[in-house]
């Protein structure tokens, strides 16, 4: 990789904005992605995100039958006990095995999904947009030429992070960031994506064209909490958050070691299978979309919790029905990172804000 001229860079960016006047959106992201892997500069990714921001997706083909919401797999019941989380080398992923654990199960663990040089970049990915929306708050504006932070104006509604709205607080260099708001971090994931074969997958998966859902697409930096003698993270079904109809499915992978027998938190599940948006905020639940801990322990009384323990590259599959909730145990020390994809059907995004996989 080499330092792309400005008049070349000037050129390609000219060629990418005809192409997308003239409605080849597809052709102009690729121009800008191709020119990019060969030289790397935040003008190309930077223009990159504002225009998948402003491209619709693409829709869904003729012959595609939408799967039911809460049923990707077909109508049938499980075959797999309550309290079970498959398990499979990521050589064994496919659409079909993916679907089946997710109607049985709720989940599915792929062991080696990403490799140790990617976990690696993605970590390093992380720091790096933390840090310049760090810079960028000290600075009261992000500026114009950074690559790690860059809230577009064509993104819809506010960049500001739960953490800050929750807490009052200013930004610090953990927590987390949308992808979105990171352009070199998101175009190295959409790499990463691509180098996988995640957009063929999806589709065969939901039977129909995925999206990428930019709200919930997400760098985290997770740091152990000072619990004493609690146990933090409130149960929650993501579902609660999407809208009605949707079509949905979470890739979470562990960039570091975390999970059961670790010192870094990692994610607590309830591993069975659930079919519905559950009761929030009722029976001593002190948030509105928190299920209670009363409830949570009915439903766990033949499927105990679980806190998977995952080496830096696996991943973990679940639908927006998981019951689950942050990994925080007493004692922790470790911090750890995190990439988390939440995916639709298209048909079925609701009115979530969604871009295209390329």
């Amino acid at each position: 990789m080499g330092i792309l001229s400005r008049f070349h860079r000037t050129r390609t960016l000219g060629a990418a904005h005809k192409l997308a006047a003239r409605g080849n959106t597809p052709g102009a992201i690729e121009t800008l992605r191709r020119a990019n892997r060969k030289h790397p500069h935040g003008d190309l990714e930077r223009a990159l995100v504002d225009l998948l921001l402003q491209s619709k997706p693409a829709a869904a083909k003729a012959g595609h039958d939408l799967p039911a919401a809460n049923d990707p797999a077909g109508d049938h019941p499980p075959t797999l006990p309550a309290g079970r989380i498959p398990e499979i080398n990521a050589r064994d992923l496919n659409a079909q095995t993916l679907r089946t654990a997710i109607n049985e199960a709720g989940y599915l663990i792929v062991r080696g999904f990403f490799d140790s040089g990617d976990t690696a970049e993605l970590r390093e990915c992380i720091d790096a947009a933390l840090g310049a929306r760090v810079d960028a708050e000290q600075l009261d504006a992000p500026p114009t030429d950074d690559p790690w932070y860059y809230p577009s104006p064509h993104f819809p509604g506010t960049h500001v992070a739960f953490s800050k709205l929750k807490q009052q607080k200013h930004y610090a260099r953990t927590g987390s960031i949308m992808v979105i708001d990171s352009p070199r971090g998101a175009f190295r994931v959409l790499e990463l994506y691509r180098k996988y074969g995640l957009k063929t997958l999806l589709d065969n998966y939901f039977r129909e064209p995925a999206v990428l859902a930019t709200r919930k697409w997400v760098f985290r930096l997770i740091e152990p909490r000072d619990l004493g003698h609690g146990i933090g993270g409130g149960w929650h079904q993501d579902g609660r958050f999407m809208g009605e109809g949707i079509v949905a499915l979470n890739m979470w992978v562990a960039l570091t070691e975390c999970g059961e027998g670790t010192d870094a938190p990692g994610i607590t599940l309830l591993p069975r299978r659930i079919a519905q948006i559950l009761e929030t905020g009722t029976r001593g639940a002190n948030i509105d979309w928190v299920v209670a801990g009363a409830l949570v322990e009915e439903l766990a009384a033949d499927a105990p919790i679980v806190s998977p323990h995952f080496k830096e590259g696996d991943a973990l599959f679940f639908d927006h029905f998981s019951l689950h909730r942050s990994g925080h145990e007493p004692g922790l020390t470790r911090n750890r990172y995190a990439l988390e994809s939440w995916f639709y059907a298209n048909t079925a995004s609701a009115n979530n804000a969604v871009i295209d996989l390329h």
